[in-house]
């Protein structure tokens, strides 16, 4: 199956059409990684496209990297054209290990978006699925690697969801936005209320309304099975009867829609009465578990930013923060206020500490 490098542009911007930031995969580096096509060839190739009317350019800034970049998103027309083109393809059939097998089965097959499948696509038609979603994302977040591709290789499997469990301040929702920023994938995110199903409802058929589905509530699920969003649930925790059932729904909705994905932001406190899931879940691998822990006394070093500090303060602040870098990040830009009103100190630990991150040997 021959496509033109102008057209496996086109499928690689698709997934990220509806992105709000700059990602990687839309620069011309993560199009030639995406594509599989030479770095020297992708000018050309976008060049056409800009010229037709189906992708712009924009300015933007990479997570992790000063200067902007060039980044190129898809057109009304461009968006079009790329569903047209990945449509018509759906019933080809191509080579997946020793059998032959057509793009709509082996997406069902392996959980994927048809649109993916056609982007792992050599030019002899034999899919070799892209490690591109397993790469570490570039972020500035410390000892954070291991989750990022724990999410990235989740993402590539067959679970359909997955929650990442950790106490306040540990960093879940930066995590997140890091791993979601370096993929190819449609997101939706929506913070959870703890007593407003209806509300988080509301949220979800307005994400996907900008995704082409139909905006109303009662069509969620179907919208979900069209869209196949990677879909980000966060700040779940200690939440009413109604919202567990409501995520327990969309749990479903995800298990049931091959290429949608479920990702759980959640308390580390979370009750299990407000689990939308049960130990069988997790042992059927329809729902994976991750806990985020703190950073270790060498992070913690590096967060407080004093190279100098001595071992025993150091001992003292890990003790107590026990690595979590919200708190780090308090400490080292001396916000004792905001440290008081996030955490249980003491008012006498909280000066402490704010001591400590200028303390040298």
């Amino acid at each position: 199956m021959l496509l033109t490098a102008a057209e496996r542009v086109l499928i690689q911007l698709l997934p990220l059409w509806s992105a709000k930031d700059a990602v990687r995969g839309a620069t011309q580096e993560g199009i030639a990684d995406g594509t599989g096509l030479r770095r020297s060839h992708v000018p050309r190739a976008v060049k056409r496209l800009l010229a037709d009317g189906s992708v712009e350019v924009r300015e933007g800034r990479l997570r992790g990297r000063g200067r902007k970049v060039r980044v190129y998103a898809l057109t009304e027309a461009g968006i079009r054209r790329a569903r047209d083109l990945v449509a018509g393809l759906e019933s080809e059939e191509v080579h997946f290990g020793d059998r032959r097998i057509s793009v709509a089965a082996l997406a069902l097959e392996l959980r994927q978006s048809p649109a993916e499948i056609v982007a792992g696509l050599d030019d002899e038609g034999r899919y070799r699925p892209r490690q591109v979603a397993l790469a570490v994302p570039e972020t500035n977040l410390l000892e954070r690697e291991a989750e990022l591709r724990g999410l990235g290789e989740w993402l590539a499997s067959a679970v359909p969801a997955i929650v990442v469990y950790g106490s306040r301040g540990m960093g879940k929702t930066a995590l997140a936005r890091a791993f979601v920023g370096g993929t190819r994938r449609a997101i939706v995110w929506v913070d959870v209320g703890p007593e407003d199903a209806a509300g988080l409802r509301r949220d979800l058929a307005k994400s996907l309304q900008a995704m082409g589905g139909s905006g109303s509530v009662d069509r969620i699920e179907r919208d979900i099975t069209t869209a196949k969003p990677l879909l980000v649930l966060d700040g779940y925790g200690e939440v009413a009867e109604d919202v567990v059932d409501a995520v327990a729904s969309l749990l479903n909705s995800v298990a049931t829609s091959p290429g949608a994905k479920l990702l759980v932001l959640a308390q580390e406190a979370t009750p299990s009465y407000c689990r939308f899931y049960g130990v069988s879940e997790v042992r059927k691998r329809s729902v994976q578990e991750v806990r985020l822990k703190g950073l270790s006394p060498e992070g913690t070093k590096r967060l407080l930013g004093n190279p100098r500090i001595g071992d025993e303060t150091l001992r003292q602040v890990y003790l107590l923060t026990k690595g979590c870098p919200l708190y780090l990040s308090l400490i080292r830009d001396g916000d004792g206020s905001k440290l008081r009103e996030v955490s249980r100190f003491t008012p006498a630990e909280i000066r402490l500490l704010l001591f400590s991150r200028a303390a040298t040997r």
